[in-house]
């Protein structure tokens, strides 16, 4: 056969007319991924078995009567077609019938009721997420749109917060055991909040979070999580796990940290407030007092201060003459009992220019005769005698005896 030379859109041309010819009506059965409703009408999506994967459209003018999703078992009847333009040929469909699910969404299903059935979906288990993070761990793809979205949002919000990048692949035969470990040591890293996510994809994509490893690990995880796995419509095991879960990485980024502007909007309004506050309550005081001055006691006040301290003064000259009338009795009774005390002293009457007698050491008093002592010692304040009794004389009283002897 000769060797003919065509240029690209000749050789297209020509394998496109040979496939559409030659398929032109056919039905193929396979399992849906990558499923897009356009904004145009237009369905997009890929059918596929275990082998190979063809690319679908369905036009918007076909009515089909259920919603197809991501990992349905579908038959798809139409025919190939070829765009020139990249080359690609796909399955124009007419017509499509749900035959049953995949297999990764029987897998889905069946792990979804087996840790439902576990509790590990129970709210009881779900943490509450902290008011004012300080430090926000981030497991995701190093590349890609989503870690860009988290971290851009979680900068702009709030810029002082500590952010703690883990690195992980997110699809792949190695991605949930890489999640899970990054979980665990996030969690002992000491951060206050986890996000844990990716951008959109196949049910296939997103595998990797729809491993018991990965449930297993999020639920052991101390650390609050929350789950931003592909896109609103998307849902996986670690979305059911998680405390809480964002329709997309740039929504977990804004419900792990305030806005700082609202922050500091919240801020401005309550000094104003409390500004406000003070303001009026100052008032409502000078309110008062000015009220108070106009108070007819309190006009009389002041005369009734010095009225006060005039009768204080008096109370205080009368006490004060009181205490000196009552130092002055009792030094003059202090006197008295000191001098009536004194003359009971034994040597009282010796400081007064009497004289006592004393006879053998005892003192000789009334109930005593001189007639019985052989001497008598004589005893004055600053003299002593003693002197031999020679001649006692006696008489009835006093004057007797001072009356001269005849």
């Amino acid at each position: 056969m000769e060797n003919q030379v065509l240029s690209v859109s000749e050789l297209t041309r020509r394998v496109k007319r040979t496939l559409e010819e030659h398929y032109n009506g056919l039905s193929v059965t396979g399992e849906i991924s990558n499923f897009k409703h356009h904004s145009s009408g237009h369905r997009y999506f890929t059918l596929k078995d275990a082998g190979a994967q063809i690319s679908c459209v369905l036009w918007k003018s076909r009515v089909v009567r259920f919603s197809p999703t991501d990992g349905m078992q579908v038959l798809a009847s139409g025919r190939l077609t070829v765009w020139p333009p990249r080359g690609n040929y796909q399955l124009e469909c007419s017509s499509l019938r749900p035959l049953g699910k995949g297999d990764l969404q029987l897998a889905f299903e069946a792990l979804k009721q087996k840790l439902h059935a576990a509790g590990l979906f129970d709210a009881e288990h779900k943490k509450a997420l902290p008011e004012f993070p300080e430090r926000v761990g981030v497991i995701t793809s190093e590349t890609g749109a989503a870690v860009r979205d988290i971290l851009t949002t979680l900068q702009r919000r709030m810029p002082m917060c500590e952010i703690v990048m883990h690195p992980a692949p997110v699809q792949g035969a190695e991605a949930a055991q890489a999640i899970a470990a990054a979980i665990s040591r996030l969690d002992s890293a000491g951060c206050d909040l986890m996000i844990i996510g990716r951008g959109g994809g196949s049910i296939e994509d997103l595998w990797a979070f729809n491993t018991e490893e990965v449930a297993q690990a999020l639920f052991a995880a101390r650390t609050p999580v929350i789950s931003a796995v592909g896109h609103e419509v998307d849902y996986t095991i670690a979305d059911f796990i998680a405390d809480v879960r964002a329709a997309t990485p740039t929504a977990a980024a804004e419900i792990a940290v305030r806005d700082r502007r609202d922050i500091d909007a919240f801020l401005i309004g309550a000094r104003e407030q409390l500004h406000t506050s003070i303001r009026h309550c100052v008032e409502r005081r000078r309110d008062q007092l000015e009220h108070l001055e106009q108070h007819p006691g309190l006009r009389r006040l002041p005369e009734y201060i010095s009225q006060t301290e005039m009768t204080l003064d008096r109370w205080q000259d009368q006490l004060n003459n009181a205490a000196d009338r009552t130092l002055r009795r009792s030094g003059e009774q202090l006197a008295a009992l000191t001098a009536h005390s004194q003359s009971l002293h034994p040597l009282g009457p010796l400081r007064r220019g009497f004289a006592l007698l004393r006879s053998g050491g005892d003192l000789v008093d009334s109930t005593m005769t001189l007639r019985n002592c052989s001497d008598v010692e004589i005893l004055r304040q600053n003299e002593r005698a003693l002197v031999g009794i020679q001649h006692v004389q006696t008489a009835d009283t006093m004057a007797d005896l001072t009356n001269e002897p005849e």
